[in-house]
């Protein structure tokens, strides 16, 4: 679901490997808990929880329970003794989702306990040992909430010891059919489909459209297209009629469409096409080096240097089953 460029891939897998604090920031549905979680699955917490709380969606005083636990008889209602996400999820990665919007007063609190280390339930003077990493994430300005004071500068400071920041969709279109082709495999692998590829007027519609959902609505779109396909290509016909309704594509371009990945930049495209070719050859020979050289008649330095070039992962080929090599249902 997600991409990056391979320098952005090379920082972040560095910072996965450390124990500091990340500070995620982007629009909504730019694919921040993803990240999250793939950070947690390369870091040497993968073994523990992922623990993900959106704070948006609770009131301050389910909130705090929710995080720190209660005791029986803590307040109204409090029957018996609950475990907080944060004591749950010790020695593993807690994701914190829309930071932006806790309280100043959980705020506080929730300082105090990245600081000390250790927590309170609500309506408890004992004290737990907390060992967690922290991600938060935030599709809010909080430098801008800071000089408001709805957001405490000391937590931000603490939270913020790496920031990676997720652009928009609409801010990197180039990413579109990339991301097309890996969210069409997945989705076919679950729907039980197969998948050959797309129609040019697919993507000729979805790079004029804006993506106010973002990745994740570029997700839900290819979901929807894989579901319509009756042949394998996917094409404008199968986007969700409230895509389509407000795309105006040019008359003059309605020619015949060609099977294969679009992309209107002519190198873009020229690359998106070689970099696809070489892993339906690379899929087609199990992975194999040699043998895929031979086929593509490329010397394997060549091949090699274009692998690394695209940043292929040839160990994923080996062992994966591929959607493009399944046949037809």
């Amino acid at each position: 679901m997600f991409n990056q460029n391979k320098e952005m891939t090379i920082i972040n897998e560095k910072i996965a490997k450390t124990n500091n604090t990340i500070l995620i920031t982007g629009s909504t549905g730019t694919g921040k808990s993803y990240l999250a979680k793939k950070i947690h699955e390369q870091s040497p917490r993968q073994g523990k929880k992922f623990v993900a709380i959106n704070l948006a969606t609770l009131h301050e005083n389910i909130l705090e329970s929710e995080l720190f636990g209660h005791e029986r008889g803590a307040f109204s209602g409090a029957d018996h003794r609950r475990v907080g996400k944060l004591e749950y999820g010790n020695e593993g990665t807690i994701f914190l989702d829309e930071i932006g919007e806790l309280t100043p007063r959980l705020q506080m609190k929730l300082l105090e306990a990245l600081n000390n280390k250790m927590i309170s339930p609500v309506g408890s003077n004992r004290e737990i040992k907390l060992d967690v990493r922290i991600i938060a994430a935030t599709n809010k300005s909080l430098e801008s909430m800071i000089k408001t004071g709805e957001f405490r500068e000391d937590l931000y400071y603490r939270i913020n010891t790496f920031q990676i920041h997720l652009p928009s969709l609409a801010e990197e279109k180039y990413k579109i059919p990339e991301l097309s082709v890996c969210f069409a495999k997945e989705s076919a692998i679950a729907q039980g489909k197969h998948f050959s590829g797309f129609k040019d007027s697919f993507f000729r519609c979805i790079e004029n459209y804006f993506w106010p959902g973002n990745i994740r609505e570029l997700k839900n779109a290819i979901d929807f297209g894989i579901a319509l396909s009756s042949d394998g290509w996917v094409s404008e016909a199968d986007l969700p009629p409230y895509i389509k309704k407000k795309i105006h594509l040019d008359p003059m371009s309605e020619k015949k469409e060609a099977n294969f990945y679009f992309q209107n930049d002519y190198h873009l495209s020229k690359a998106l096409f070689e970099k696809t070719y070489l892993e339906e050859m690379l899929r087609r020979n199990e992975g194999k080096i040699n043998l895929t050289a031979r086929t593509t008649r490329l010397s394997k330095v060549t091949l090699i240097e274009k692998i690394r070039k695209y940043n292929i992962d040839v160990n994923l080929i080996k062992y994966s089953s591929y959607i493009s090599a399944r046949p037809t249902q």
